[in-house]
């Protein structure tokens, strides 16, 4: 009986490509890379201290799922959003998003809470702080921890993708400078929300939250 191909063994750039992949992934969901940031893969390689391979893999494998396109050479770079096409992206994390804060609602425990509650002062110190990169970092475990409250396994790849393409993008917010708005943030009222279990104040915290950042970040982009 001939042997069986299914678990052959796994070559080992195969791997390192995943890894690889993992590494830029995060990169842009996290707002790392910038719009117009060319990513040069031989360069990418002696960062990453890897052979060239993986990373030409797994950057078109980024370019496969719309996070970078490629230049007129073969390079890869961060494409810079239309708006068009971010306000789609943004209307869609507004749909999932929100539906994922309203199931959170009902299943959040006191020790989710206080975690998200700890991520949001972080947040706040770094925006006090006018540090950027703290904002961005603890904004997507702000929302990445809901999501995962709220277990849905493939609403939550999808979202990833979202902010795979629109991570970017999102970095545009620490260089507007910024107030607090009267009413407070957002991610105050998604607290609130959490604990008095009322799934529809939750998803509503989350709408307002991503439309008042797209009403910042859409009037720097341009059209297609």
């Amino acid at each position: 009986m001939p042997p069986d191909a299914t678990f052959a063994p796994v070559d080992r750039d195969e791997t390192l490509a995943e890894k690889v992949y993992a590494r830029l992934r995060s990169a842009l969901v996290g707002g790392r890379l910038v719009p117009g940031q060319k990513l040069v893969h031989r360069q990418l390689a002696q960062d990453l201290g890897v052979s060239p391979t993986p990373v030409r893999e797994a950057l078109l494998r980024l370019v496969s799922e719309g996070a970078l396109d490629l230049d007129a050479r073969g390079i890869a770079w961060v494409p810079r959003l239309p708006r068009d096409r971010y306000a789609e992206i943004m209307e869609l994390r507004e749909e999932l998003e929100g539906r994922a804060a309203a199931r959170a609602a009902t299943l959040a425990t006191p020790a989710d809470i206080a975690a998200l509650r700890a991520i949001h002062a972080r947040l706040m110190k770094g925006r006090r702080a006018e540090d950027g990169a703290v904002v961005l970092a603890e904004n997507e475990r702000f929302h990445f921890g809901v999501i995962a409250i709220a277990r849905m396994p493939v609403l939550q790849r999808v979202v990833e993708n979202l902010w795979t393409q629109v991570g970017p993008t999102i970095s545009l917010l620490s260089s507007v400078p910024r107030k607090i708005s009267p009413a407070g943030h957002p991610h105050d009222d998604l607290l609130r929300a959490l604990e008095t279990r009322d799934p529809a104040a939750a998803r509503a915290a989350v709408e307002r939250d991503l439309r008042e950042h797209a009403a910042i970040v859409a009037p720097l982009l341009g059209t297609a």
